[in-house]
């Protein structure tokens, strides 16, 4: 199974091993290798030869059965080929030493005694095969062992390759709804992103107009950003025909700032400019996907939602800069442009000193009609946008992880064989 935990098979769970010395064993014809166990994660356990006891591997190949006689009684023995990690070559292997694992997986526990770490969600580590105990990651970092009986399977998501190549992205362009979008996506292995209302963020200008902390103007206000963060929503969950806006904010990671950590004045910003474009859109629904809220979960969950990050650009409609000089400096904010150009998205730069446009009724009820909810967001001129690239070449190697790869997938609007400047400059629109 890809992507989420739908449809689990009875094999996916944590007691897939099927040995049972009180049960016959099932006959070769209804083994289904493609379904069951091709390509599955394994650990062996129980082998005579301790070394490998503990080692994963993977299974490549049915091998077919024999039978034997065991103590007076015929047994069949039923064996696989498995590819061992590190390199270590194939091995063929008995069904009874094979215990397929959930390692790599983000898993919800279940069925603890520590109460309160139940339907927690984990990053499920190696099996040791000496205890037969998982070494699962909780998401705030801590290591506790774990029976296998004590983890659910939730999802596989692929946190190493870059999203965006090009079978992904016609994939991804030719899917018609924003839900076969995100089903392409969780096909590709990739978490499906989070949304926050423009009404919750336009709720938060109305009702914080100022922060609460004397002597740091800049920090969230605190209720207000509580009150926020229970209106996000996965994308899944996002209405029909809803616009999405992309917002840059500066970061010093790809997932972040979480909403306690971001700057009030900046969600002051956004959250005028979220009314206005609600309004202006009605009665088409519009969301607005923000970096630090695009993903939240495991380390692995984390670093499957900055794989995606291409795809996710792709599904929004607009995307918009919230300027500052500290957005400048921030590597993943200029990322998030040049992949806006990669995506072919209408680049926007939301300005310090922003008021909203005062529009008069156009008396003939287009606005009421929602004849401007595909409009772009303003009719101004385009101006240029020069920025430095997210990732010096020199500095490549000692980058944060992913951006280098993310940086390259960017140059590909640039083409092939194209010259490479040192300071890409951008066309932008400015919103008034």
């Amino acid at each position: 199974i890809k992507g989420k935990g739908k449809g689990k098979g009875k094999d996916d769970g944590p007691d897939a091993k099927r040995a049972r010395t009180d049960e016959p064993e099932e006959p070769e014809d209804e083994v289904n290798f493609d379904a069951e166990w091709k390509d599955k994660l394994v650990c062996l356990v129980n082998l005579k030869a301790a070394a490998l006891n503990g080692v994963n591997g993977v299974v490549k190949e049915y091998l077919g059965s024999e039978e034997i006689l065991v103590e007076g009684k015929i047994k069949k023995i039923r064996r696989f080929l498995i590819a061992l990690e590190g390199g270590k070559g194939e091995k063929s292997i008995k069904f009874e030493n094979l215990f397929k694992v959930l390692t790599g997986s983000t898993v919800k526990l279940r069925g603890l005694d520590s109460v309160e770490l139940n339907d927690s969600v984990a990053e499920c580590g190696r099996l040791d095969a000496a205890t037969m105990r998982y070494d699962v990651t909780l998401s705030d970092g801590r290591h506790i062992k774990v029976k296998p009986s004590n983890v659910e399977f939730m999802a596989k998501y692929e946190a190493a390759q870059v999203a965006g190549e090009k079978a992904q992205l016609d994939r991804v362009r030719a899917a018609s709804s924003l839900k076969d979008k995100l089903g392409a996506i969780e096909e590709f292995q990739y978490p499906v992103p989070q949304l926050v209302p423009a009404a919750a963020l336009a709720e938060y200008a109305k009702k914080c107009p100022k922060s609460v902390v004397i002597g740091r103007s800049n920090v969230a206000n605190a209720k207000g950003v509580q009150v926020l963060g229970k209106d996000v929503v996965s994308a899944l969950h996002a209405a029909a025909g809803a616009r999405l806006i992309f917002a840059s904010f500066p970061r010093d990671r790809c997932v972040a700032p979480q909403l306690a950590d971001a700057r009030h004045d900046e969600l002051l910003r956004l959250g005028k400019f979220a009314d206005w474009v609600a309004r202006r859109c009605a009665p088409r629904p519009v969301y607005f996907m923000l970096p630090g809220i695009a993903a939240k979960g495991t380390q692995g969950t984390i670093s499957a939602a900055t794989c995606a990050w291409p795809l996710y650009m792709e599904l929004c409609h607009d995307v918009i800069v919230v300027e500052s000089d500290r957005w400048k400096k921030s590597p993943w904010a200029r990322l998030d442009a040049l992949l806006a150009v990669w995506a072919r998205k209408p680049l926007y730069l939301l300005p310090e000193k922003y008021q909203p446009p005062v529009e008069l009724p156009s008396g003939d009820g287009q606005n009421e009609a929602g004849g401007e909810k595909d409009t772009p967001l303003t009719f101004r001129a385009e101006e240029p946008f020069t920025i430095d690239r997210p990732v010096d070449e020199a500095a490549a190697a000692s980058a944060p992880p992913h951006i280098a790869a993310l940086a390259k997938r960017a140059e590909e609007f640039e083409g092939a064989g194209a010259a490479k400047v040192k300071c890409p400059t951008l066309a932008v629109r400015r919103l008034s």
